[in-house]
C-alpha cells in the first residue's frame, strides 16, 4: 500500500494537476444529484482534486479522500483558489473507509477501485456499500483492457502488475463489464456502459 502512495506522490510533485478537465459523465451525476436536492457526496481516490472542485462548483457538499499527502495539497490549493469549502482525508481506498455508516448522499470513484487484486477490489466494493445511505447513488469506472506499450506481469486471473511505467509495481485489475453488477450486490444496477473500448462505467442506487 506504502508503494502507491509514494509513487502517486512522485507522480503529483513531478507533474502538478495532471488532471484538470472533468469527466462529462461526473457533470451528468453531479447535475442529477442536485435535481435531486442530494447533499453530501464522497470522491474516492480524488487525487489532484478535479471532480472535487467540479461538485463543489455545483454546490454539493464534497468529501475527497486519497492516499497521496501530495495531491491532496493540491487539491486544497485549488479549492482555496476557487472559495470553496474543504473536506480532504487522507485514507487508503483499500482500508476501511473513515466515515460512519450511510454518511453519504452519494460517491464516485473514477479510475480508482482497480488499483490492487480482485479480493481487496471486493472489500473496497464493501465500504463503498457502507458508506452510502440507502436510496443514494454511485458511480464508479474501471479499465477494461491494458495500457498499449507498457510490460506487465499477470498475477491473478485478469489482474496484473506493470513491469515498466510511472505505475510499475502497482497491481491493475482490468474488468469486464459484466463483472460491475456483481461487484456491487448492494446496490440496483441503473446502467453500465462502455466508453471508447478503454472504460466501464457503474452507476447504482443503494437498496
Amino acid at each position: 500500500m506504502k508503494v502507491a502512495a509514494s509513487q502517486w506522490d512522485d507522480i503529483y510533485q513531478r507533474d502538478g494537476r495532471i488532471f484538470l478537465e472533468p469527466a462529462p459523465i461526473v457533470i451528468q451525476f453531479a447535475e442529477q444529484l442536485v435535481s435531486q436536492r442530494f447533499r453530501c457526496v464522497l470522491d474516492v481516490g480524488c487525487g489532484s482534486g478535479r471532480h472535487v472542485v467540479c461538485m463543489s462548483d455545483f454546490g454539493l457538499e464534497v468529501y475527497g479522500m486519497d492516499n497521496s499527502p501530495a495531491g491532496l495539497r493540491l487539491a486544497s490549493e485549488w479549492l482555496a483558489g476557487t472559495g470553496q469549502s474543504q473536506r480532504l482525508i487522507v485514507a487508503d481506498m483499500r482500508c476501511a473507509f473513515p466515515f460512519p455508516d450511510a454518511f453519504f448522499d452519494a460517491l464516485i470513484a473514477t479510475q480508482v477501485i482497480h488499483h490492487a487484486q480482485l479480493a481487496i477490489v471486493r472489500e473496497t466494493a464493501c465500504e463503498i456499500a457502507r458508506v452510502v445511505r440507502p436510496g443514494g447513488y454511485i458511480l464508479v469506472s474501471v479499465p477494461i483492457r491494458k495500457d498499449d506499450g507498457e510490460e506487465f506481469k499477470e498475477i491473478e486471473p485478469r489482474t496484473f502488475v506493470p513491469l515498466t511505467g510511472s505505475e510499475k509495481g502497482l497491481p491493475h485489475h482490468i474488468f469486464l463489464p459484466t463483472e460491475l453488477p456483481d461487484l456491487f450486490p448492494h446496490f440496483r444496477t441503473q446502467d453500465v456502459s462502455v466508453r471508447g473500448d478503454v472504460v466501464a462505467i457503474y452507476q447504482g442506487l443503494r437498496l
